[in-house]
């Protein structure tokens, strides 16, 4: 046994010995091997530790971290930690250990085997195919358990923060405890058997009450703080939850062993229609639940179509009735008009009407009395029935649109019939039949006929049939004058003041006029005055009801110049109406409004651009978000589109004004023309900046400057990646206003660096990955997350580049085009590590696809074997976690070599693995035989491989040819070629270093040389010269996963000697040159032509989706 103290060792392979280290000591990069054991006691260290099949042992005082513990199926490693700290700790493959009651560990890993026994406290781990007991008395705080991990927890434990992962599985036995239970997407917790405080379930998270018997009419509900109760067979189990879970519901299964299990999804308002509804077929009126697919249903045309698929769903009456967004809306009877529908029609709230050639959403018609939505249902049953295209059925006799998939398929609890159905659909954008209207006057008019009233705002009109009379007897740039009175009524008469048809204002006629002899008399001081500049048209109409008074319209004419721009009175501040303006821009102004006073009614609108009416709307839209607020009503939105949108090369004030009485929602917006940031307005802002003297001005102008270019940075991210067009578009195509435009799909590629195709193979290989991306029609957006201040451009064209200063990160990008792309290329495994997690936070419905470049842990290992560093087999068996880790985690991996794919596929049984290689261009001149001599060794020096290879091949395998053929002359070709590959040099080696074009060496030399003792992946620079019609000469090492034809495999040797005759022979045998520059540009023609890389990464993406839908 030996004890070290106060001292240092590093890449120390223990084997049947005994270490001590204490006081001060610091060991790094060790291996425990056979009966090899390390003793980390009071003041000691020890820093990146594999134990493999040997034992390390931590006490009191004493810290390990970077340790992984792994082993075979003869013999495993082991961990003991009585005392002291572990830190970053990952036990696999059979590995094991103990963290013993006064021991501590953070951040563990246990995978594929590994295992721990706790009796102290753990922090921060993740249990990834491993498994953890936990003891009496062990504390164990924020554990995940995914991808199978599990845990027993012994009476007396304490378990805190705990996420349920897809197959977790535990034990737990009574008396522990379990609290902050967290039921991720895929995890599930019994409930049953598990007791569990405080419990937080997630979108696809599910509960699985064990001990109630699964029933088809089973039902869930929340109730309480929350609590959802779940009823089957007449018993009800419960559990408290914690989190809010307004506006969703438990979806109810059995969990095969029979009991039921709930799985919380989120539910929008899926336009449905309800058990029961008649629809008309070919056959005759059949309820929608009887109907199946391939049934022929009649359309509102007469046509005759067959049933693509039916979608049902179906909630408890208690859950029902708590959620608005699924209650059903009842249209009674004949609602509709023309004795329609037939019998009561019961539809989902969004569900469409067809009515006067529009689609309308049902709750938007609900009026309390012949279309009201229920308020308690015992339970709801939902079904709709999509065609091959969208279409207008008969429910009820009621003209009502199928099924179209606007992303809400999902919604269905049988929507993945769907996929196995039809597998190969293509996703669409959603193609309406007829425009939606789900706001506007439009919707206020047919709601107001099926009312059977009339009028934007539904207020009743004076009674009688009488006529409206009076005069506009003044009208001056600040007053307007006269009288009006209904011809029966002696009620004074509400009147609008409109200019342009722009209501300025509002008054009430009940001043005395002794001329007529009622006080029907009215006086409007104009506020602010009327323009001098501007021609007016001066109108006065009744609030309610229509009529036309004497002198009106009243034409004032501009007594000065007209100037360029107009303006409108801007009318006295009105605390009438309340809302909030969202939105407005050239194409789209939104918001919403209402009348404290009469929040039923919904509030007419005017949109005035630049003095002039450009447009009226009613606020009714749908706003669910202002009503769960306590803001307002929930019919009180509006988002209106400008068709043709607002000029971009003028400058536009834009007010929306309440067409009641004029007042402003909110204050007027100014859109400036486009392109106004001209150099005054630089000058401007850098005078501004400038003259911030003081701390508290600086302060304030940098806060505003930083908030501006937040605003602008997320604009043009909207803008790049077409969120705002295709928003403008879907809300164009819903109102029948234009076509759908089917976008092009999207990928995102990030790699560490930005690519060169003279540096290294890896370059090679994205740069002809993002060319076929484009190939298969996709936008490609690319970001170097060891690059973003790079200034040279893309060496695609037609590609994206986020850089600084618009994207300070690959985090800013992935969060800036959030739910962006379609496709997430990471290339490499540490880009794969770092984003991984974020991309599936924020790219929802992206494909990840990730391309190993090479296995990297193959490389390190065989590295460490050749160079007798067993300290690498720790960064090796790292490497290897990552790497499959990563794997499991992505939709699809990418390998270019056959030989890693299989590893793979072995290794790694759960991955989608294919094969895909890059393409490399064909040369079509190859200089004569004759005219060449020498070889090269081509490689980027920054490769360890390469360094290796290259002082093989100057000092030992030369040799030997030299005794043969003493005239050849070797050169050593790459970038980054260090000091030691430099000193190499003499007359029959010459350094050449970085050459830009690689023609000029391949033209010159007779052979290429490949002498790689250890590596992974493809080598790139052997398929660049046998493109080029160069033979190469190689280890097995460096032509591993190429299926090389027989002609080439004769190029393979091994040892000195071996290669030493290879490369002879091929330097001197004219015909045998000839015969293998052929055959490897015929290899090359076959194996990495585009079009091959075309099917194969078309075919990786259709992978990816099948494992994206099945995940």
């Amino acid at each position: 046994m030996a004890k070290v103290t106060s001292a240092s060792s590093s890449g120390t392979h223990l084997v049947s010995s005994d270490v001590h280290i204490v006081n001060g000591a610091v060991w790094q990069d060790t291996e425990l091997g056979d009966d090899g054991e390390l003793w980390v006691e009071n003041g000691g260290t020890a820093l990146n530790t594999l134990v493999d099949q040997g034992d390390l042992t931590i006490s009191a005082g004493g810290l390990a971290s970077g340790v992984t513990v792994t082993g075979d199926d003869d013999e495993n490693g082991f961990l003991e930690a009585y005392g002291g700290l572990l830190e970053d700790a990952t036990f696999t493959s059979t590995g094991w250990g103990i963290i013993e009651q006064g021991g501590t560990a953070h951040t563990v890993l246990l995978t594929d085997g590994g295992y721990i026994e706790v009796a102290g406290t753990v922090d921060d781990a993740t249990l990834r195919g491993g498994s953890m007991r936990v003891d009496s008395g062990a504390i164990i705080r924020n554990v995940t358990l995914e991808q199978n991990g599990g845990m027993l927890i012994e009476s007396g434990a304490t378990v805190t923060g705990v996420t349920l992962g897809q197959g977790a599985s535990f034990s737990l036995q009574s008396g522990a405890t379990f609290t902050n239970v967290t039921v991720a997407s895929g995890g599930s917790l019994d409930v049953d058997s598990i007791p569990a405080d405080g419990v937080t379930i997630e979108e696809g998270g599910s509960l699985d009450f064990s001990a109630l018997n699964w029933d088809d009419t089973a039902t869930a509900q929340i109730v309480g703080d929350p609590i959802l109760d779940v009823t089957a067979g007449g018993v009800t189990s419960s559990v408290t939850l914690d989190g809010k879970y307004t506006g969703e519901h438990f979806v109810l299964s059995s969990d095969g062993h029979g009991g039921t299990l709930a799985t919380l999804e989120v539910d929008d308002g899926t336009p449905c229609y309800c058990a029961g509804t008649l629809i008309t077929t070919d056959h005759g009126d059949i309820p929608v639940e009887a109907l199946q697919i391939g049934d022929r249903v009649m359309t509102a045309s007469g046509e005759t179509r067959p049933i693509h698929w039916i979608g049902h769903r179906s909630y408890s009456g208690r859950f029902a009735s708590r959620n608005p967004s699924v209650l059903p809306v009842i249209f009674t009877a004949g609602s509709l008009g023309n004795d329609l529908p037939r019998r009561d029609l019961w539809v989902s709230p969004l569900h469409a009407m067809f009515i006067d050639d529009v689609l309308i959403p049902a709750v938007l018609l609900v009026n309390g009395q012949t279309i009201r939505q229920a308020e308690r249902v015992d339970r709801v049953q939902y079904f709709h029935v999509e065609l091959e295209s969208h279409d207008i059925l008969l429910a009820e006799g009621a003209p009502a649109e199928s099924f179209i998939d606007d992303s809400s398929r999902g919604m269905f609890h049988n929507a993945p019939e769907y996929t196995a159905l039809y597998p190969d659909t293509q996703k669409k954008p959603a193609r309406y039949c007829a425009p939606r209207v789900e706001e506007g006057v439009l919707l206020e008019t047919v709601r107001n006929r099926l009312n059977q009233t009339d009028g934007p705002d539904n207020t009743e009109k004076p009674s009688g049939s009488g006529h409206l009379e009076g005069y506009l007897d003044a009208v001056t740039h600040t007053e307007i004058r006269g009288w009006a009175r209904w011809s029966d009524s002696a009620e004074p008469v509400p009147l609008r003041i409109l200019d342009h048809g722009i209501c300025i204002g509002a008054i009430m006629a009940d001043l005395t006029r002794q001329d007529v002899g009622k006080a029907c008399g009215f006086r409007f001081i104009v506020p602010g005055g009327l323009s001098p500049h501007q021609r007016h048209m001066i109108d006065i109409q009744p609030l309610h009801g229509t009529g036309q008074l004497g002198h009106a319209p009243w034409s004032l004419n501009p007594v000065v110049k007209t100037q360029t721009e107009t303006r409108t009175a801007h009318p006295a501040p009105s605390n009438s109406l309340r809302g909030w303006v969202d939105l407005v821009s050239r194409d789209r102004i939104a918001g919403w409004a209402y009348n404290p006073s009469t929040p039923e009614v919904p509030a007419p609108l005017q949109i005035v651009v630049n003095g002039q009416l450009r447009a009226s709307t009613v606020a009714n839209g749908r706003r669910p978000d202002v009503l769960q607020a306590g803001q307002g009503p929930e019919g009180c939105g509006f988002d209106l589109l400008l068709l043709p949108p607002l000029s971009p090369l003028t400058r536009h004030t834009i007010e929306i004004r309440w067409a009641v009485n004029g007042s402003l929602l909110g204050a007027p917006t100014v859109l400036p023309q486009a392109d106004s940031f001209d150099p005054d307005l630089e000058q401007a802002v850098k005078t501004a900046v400038s003259s911030a003297e003081s701390l508290e001005t600086q302060n304030h102008v940098l806060s505003f400057l930083l908030e501006q270019v937040d605003r602008l940075k997320q604009v043009r991210a909207e803008t790049a990646t077409d969120h705002t067009r295709m928003a403008l578009n879907r809300q164009l195509t819903r109102r029948g206003c234009t076509e759908p435009v089917t976008p092009a799909p999207k990928a995102l590629v990030i790699d560490s660096a930005l690519p060169d195709g003279q540096r290294d193979a890896g370059s090679v290989a994205v740069l002809s990955h993002v060319r076929t991306l484009q190939t298969l029609g996709y936008q490609v957006t690319f970001v170097a997350a060891d690059g973003m201040g790079t200034r040279a451009p893309f060496p695609v064209p037609d590609v994206m580049l986020c850089t600084l200063p618009f994207y300070n990160s690959v985090e800013e990008v992935l969060t800036r085009h959030a739910n962006s792309y379609d496709v997430v290329y990471l290339h490499r495994e540490h880009v794969a590590s770092c984003y991984m997690t974020l991309v599936r936070q924020t790219q929802h419905r992206a494909r990840v696809v990730y391309a190993v470049a090479d296995l990297h842990h193959v490389r390190v290992a065989r590295q460490a074997v050749i160079e007798r560093r067993p300290e690498l087999l720790a960064t090796a068996h790292q490497l290897k976690a990552s790497e499959y880790e990563m794997a499991c985690k992505a939709d699809v991996v990418l390998t270019h070599s056959l030989a890693e794919q299989n590893l793979l596929r072995r290794d790694v049984p759960a991955a989608t693995v294919v094969h895909t290689p890059w393409a490399v261009p064909v040369r079509k001149r190859v200089p004569r035989f004759q005219k060449r001599t020498g070889l090269a060794f081509i490689g980027n020096f920054a490769h360890a491989p390469n360094v290796d290879a290259a002082h093989w091949l100057v000092g030992e395998i030369m040799p030997l040819v030299w005794k043969q053929a003493p005239d050849i002359v070797c050169h050593l070709v790459g970038s980054a070629m260090p000091e030691p590959i430099q000193r190499l040099a003499s007359d029959r080696v010459h350094i050449r270093g970085h050459v830009p074009d690689l023609s000029s060496i391949l033209d010159q030399v007779r052979l290429t040389v490949a002498p790689l003792r250890f590596g992974a992946g493809i080598k790139g620079k052997v398929l660049d010269s046998l493109a080029a019609g160069v033979p190469c000469v190689m280890t097995p090492v460096a032509s591993e996963g190429l299926i090389l034809p027989e002609a080439l495999t004769k190029l393979v040797g091994t040892g000195n000697t071996n290669l030493a005759q290879l490369i002879v022979r091929t330097h001197t045998n004219r015909n045998l040159f000839n015969q293998n520059s052929k055959a490897g540009q015929n290899y090359i023609r076959d194996q990495h032509n585009e079009q091959c890389v075309v099917q194969n990464l078309q075919m990786a993406l259709r992978a990816a989706a099948d494992t994206q839908k099945a995940g």
